[in-house]
């Protein structure tokens, strides 16, 4: 079997898409059946990993979010594992952003920052504002998640046959490490060798994450 990632789903409509697509289905359908000109002005922007676009949120997010909001929220659904520092910038890593300042003043539609988690085994994400919505903001939250990749599909790299779900962690940076149920029990490394599991963030497999 072979790499793939699965269409994921809009969350205002339930249709699926490709990356691809996504995009400009979203901002379609937000006009659709969010779009209200009495309501205030929100920021629709896409979260993605670095090095593995395949990795990503669409989210909508309130005037009144922050940074620090923000945050919270990628710690939660993404990459939280031990506590460790993080950070926006520009121009990936240049001028940090302070976490109290709004949304709508760190992110321009159009252009793009850069967020870190973790100085020591990094997980790098680009945030990029794709426009600025008017919708009704009645009982809705800070941030809303408009669709979020379905997990990506990684075959075992022992037998190549089935999904990889478990992770050796002193394996995979040799490209033998992702492995099925199956290959994992019978590992060289042994029972004690620390296995991960494979879960749907960009953070899979690293330092302890283990998924929300």
């Amino acid at each position: 079997m072979e790499y793939f990632a699965p269409k994921s789903r809009c969350n205002l409509c339930n249709k699926e898409y490709t990356q691809r697509g996504l995009t400009k289905h979203i901002k379609s359908c937000i006009n659709k059946k969010l779009h209200d000109t009495k309501g205030d002005k929100y920021l629709y922007i896409v979260v993605q990993s670095s090095f593995n676009h395949d990795y990503f949120f669409h989210l909508l997010l309130s005037p009144t979010t922050t940074l620090r909001d923000l945050d919270a929220f990628l710690r939660k659904h993404w990459l939280e594992c031990c506590g460790h520092l993080s950070a926006f910038t520009f121009d990936r890593w240049g001028e940090e952003i302070p976490m109290s300042r709004k949304v709508n003043t760190a992110l321009v539609p159009g252009k793009m920052i850069d967020y870190q988690y973790d100085f020591g085994s990094t997980t790098e994400l680009e945030i990029k504002c794709i426009t600025e919505v008017t919708v009704n903001t009645r009982d809705r939250k800070k941030i809303m998640i408009l669709s979020r990749n379905e997990q990506p599909v990684f075959p075992c790299d022992e037998c190549g046959k089935h999904v990889a779900t478990r992770i050796c962690t002193a394996c995979q940076w040799e490209g033998e490490g992702w492995l099925c149920e199956k290959c994992a029990s019978g590992h060289d490394c042994g029972e004690d060798m620390y296995f991960l599991p494979v879960v749907n963030s960009p953070r899979t497999g690293v330092c302890a994450y283990d998924g929300e």
